[in-house]
């Protein structure tokens, strides 16, 4: 990541990231695109959440873009920190083309949890380099990878379709619904495995199975 961020790069990301709004509008899939066409049908509560998501990542679209591409011209800032580092500049350029691919794949709707998933694993060894290598601690790093995380998250998760809808309980009632159908099915297995272990002649189960007598019959 940047050691200092000057207004210049201010500038880019701002225009990075309008560019990215107009593109992630015109894809198919996109919430963004669904927004601008069906206005604010679907309840309020879930239309937040997921442009709430969009926007979170084409934020971390635009900064690894801008990053990667930092890496990629070699900026001297970046050229001095992978000197730091000690591995070579060849890292520099397998980091930023890693970098600049993500970006783009986030940008794809249908592609954004692989994507997060790629670029969290990069935040991971950032991290440990930083903390291990540079000596310094990982805040920049830490706040991505926990961006890539919840992105991750909300599009691979089998519980990101309650959170997106609006109603993350559902996962949990659905649980216990589960939960009760199976202790139902136990309680019926077990009483019938303790009805057959019991004499037929015996207690108020041979009365119940006993047809009324002939005489005790209605008329």
């Amino acid at each position: 990541m940047f050691r200092e961020i000057g207004l210049t790069q201010v500038f880019i990301l701002v225009a990075l990231l309008f560019t990215l709004y107009r593109v992630r509008k015109g894809l198919p899939g996109s919430a963004l695109r669904a927004w601008h066409e069906r206005g604010s049908a679907g309840g309020p509560e879930r239309w937040r959440r997921i442009l709430m998501l969009e926007f979170l990542e084409l934020a971390l679209a635009g900064v690894f873009l801008l990053v990667g591409g930092a890496k990629l011209i070699g900026r001297p800032d970046m050229v001095a920190l992978f000197r730091d580092i000690g591995v070579g500049q060849w890292f520099r350029y397998v980091t930023g083309t890693i970098e600049i691919a993500g970006a783009a794949l986030l940008i794809i709707p249908r592609l954004t949890g692989g994507s997060a998933v790629l670029l969290g694993g990069v935040m991971v060894a950032a991290t440990l380099i930083e903390f291990l290598v540079l000596h310094r601690p990982p805040v920049a790093a830490l706040t991505c990878l926990g961006g890539h995380t919840f992105v991750a998250w909300a599009r691979i998760s089998r519980r990101h379709h309650a959170w997106l809808s609006g109603n993350p309980a559902a996962p949990r009632e659905r649980a216990h619904r589960d939960a009760r159908d199976w202790k139902a099915a136990y309680r019926f297995a077990h009483n019938r495995r303790e009805y057959r272990g019991r004499s037929v002649g015996l207690g108020w189960r041979a009365t119940a199975l006993t047809p009324p007598s002939h005489e005790n019959r209605p008329q």
